[in-house]
């Protein structure tokens, strides 16, 4: 986000997007504000920004990274190097690298005096490799495993490195991380939603001047809260564009358009686009030509409305999930080609920080927690072609699983769950389909998610096939999924 005129912060330099996720979401939820830049950021520009302190955040591979700008280590500001960037920053020190050695288990590692390590003696660790280091004058140790050293610290130089990486529950690391933000950077914790909201709102109207903005809004709770913030601050000026492709659940419309435009107040245009949707996508079977042909519509749909607009600023609902998996450029959003300036709001926060501003905008639980929804609507849990008959069905039989899922008051403890329609070609009758369930609960770390099938009570199974087979004859067979999955694992059909 543009908000530079922020100094008290910390940069983490993504050498793994997953612990580069974990660490700057595990700090912000201390309060602790820091930015995630590429592994390729040079020094000058750091200087450029002039944090309190550098992060190095690399994995646990055993794979040694030397991609490290050798001028980070003289830039005059504490540096914390950890997991397998650690080996690489050793040596721009002066370290040297001994052969790697495997441990694949738990080991006990021991801490030197420091002061990130405080009185920490030694922490029980899930070690898969470590590089021992062997130190020249000026460096002294932090981390020992057996006789390997594989944490140091510089003498003069406010820099350490450890091969070690934040775990699940990991108390003693977020002691030492801690340390090193507050008693070594000097970091205050000043960061939290409402610290967040007041700095976005800001940045937004020196943004927008006098002018107008555009939000384009999917549904989902991102776009929702991108969209709330802009309404604080420019209220009328901001226009939002909101696009029915005619494959959202049932009534979704009618909820979206009864919050935003009739509750708030939000400037909310609606584009029916139902019928174009439909037509494109007759005669396609694989998910991913459905998948394309809905990207290219959205996208022409949108370019198309906007043209005939008078805005100065397009504000994009792109969390920092997305940003460093490179999702965007395969979202609807991320395609418009638009030569106004653009900003993204919500560019640093991942989904579940994105869910804490929700609340502290006073936006109600029923948006807070709903389920996530793709972009690609009900058409990706259709096998084969996409005729208006199937997705009325499926519309039908995904509003009977939630009403059952809301029934046994199971809404808020899951993080998923839907219907997928599959045709069967081969079945005797003419007409028979078969439906498969998903219901899943959702593990966080850092910006990954797992989904963990849930264990959902018998009988209400049992409900939903009489019902779905009541009202539907032709469905045949009901299925319940209990495949594990992450947010990292692509499958058209589970979305």
């Amino acid at each position: 986000m543009e908000r530079g005129f922020m100094q008290d912060q910390l940069i983490v330099l993504n050498f793994d997007r997953q612990y580069a996720a974990a660490l700057a979401s595990r700090l912000r939820a201390e309060k602790i504000y820091c930015r995630i830049l590429p592994a390729s950021t040079l020094a000058r520009d750091i200087r450029a920004i002039d944090p309190q302190g550098l992060v190095l955040a690399g994995g646990v591979s055993g794979q040694f990274a030397g991609e490290v700008d050798p001028e980070l280590m003289h830039l005059g500001i504490p540096i914390l190097a950890l997991g397998d960037i650690a080996p690489a920053a050793a040596t721009l020190l002066g370290a040297e690298a001994w052969e790697k050695r495997t441990v694949n288990g738990v080991g006990t590692v021991s801490f030197f005096p420091s002061p990130i390590t405080g009185e920490m003696e030694e922490t029980e660790r899930q070690l898969a490799y470590v590089n021992p280091l062997h130190l020249p004058d000026g460096m002294v140790p932090l981390a020992q495993w057996e006789d390997a050293i594989i944490g140091v610290q510089h003498a003069e130089k406010r820099i350490y490195t450890l091969q070690l990486q934040l775990e699940a529950n990991d108390m003693d690391m977020m002691e030492l991380l801690l340390r090193f933000a507050t008693q070594v950077c000097g970091c205050t914790p000043w960061w939290g939603e409402e610290a967040f909201i007041a700095q976005t709102k800001a940045a937004i109207a020196q943004r927008v001047g006098k002018g107008k903005a555009v939000c384009i809004m999917s549904g989902g709770l991102s776009s929702g809260v991108n969209a709330v913030l802009a309404h604080r601050v420019l209220g009328e000026r901001l226009q939002c564009l909101y696009v029915d492709t005619g494959l959202l659940r049932a009534h979704e419309t009618d909820r979206f358009v009864e919050y935003y435009r009739d509750r708030l107040g939000l400037n909310l245009k609606v584009i029916h686009a139902e019928s174009h949707f439909l037509e494109a996508l007759q005669g396609l079977e694989q998910p991913e030509d459905k998948q394309a042909v809905i990207l290219r519509m959205l996208q022409e749909t949108l370019e198309q409305s906007m043209q005939a607009m008078d805005y100065d600023l397009l504000l994009l609902p792109v969390s920092a999930s997305q940003l460093m998996d490179g999702e965007n450029a395969l979202t609807p959003m991320g395609r418009i080609s638009q030569p106004r300036a653009v900003m993204m709001p919500l560019s640093e926060l991942y989904k579940e920080e994105i869910r804490f501003v929700g609340e502290a905008l006073g936006m109600p639980p029923e948006v807070i927690q709903m389920q996530p929804f793709p972009w690609t609507g009900l058409a990706l849990r259709i096998s084969g072609e996409c005729t208006p008959e199937k997705v009325e069905l499926l519309r039908q039989i995904d509003a009977i699983f939630s009403d059952e899922i809301r029934s046994a008051g199971l809404h808020k403890k899951l993080w998923k769950y839907f219907a997928v329609l599959h045709h069967m070609p081969d079945h005797p009758e003419q007409s028979a389909d078969l439906i498969l369930l998903r219901a899943v609960t959702a593990s966080h770390q850092g910006g990954n998610i797992n989904a963990l099938a849930a264990r959902l009570p018998y009988d209400l199974l049992e409900r939903f096939t009489a019902r779905v087979r009541g009202a539907s004859p032709q469905v045949r067979k009901v299925f319940y999924d209990l495949t594990p999955g992450s947010s990292g694992h692509q499958d058209f059909e589970w979305q």
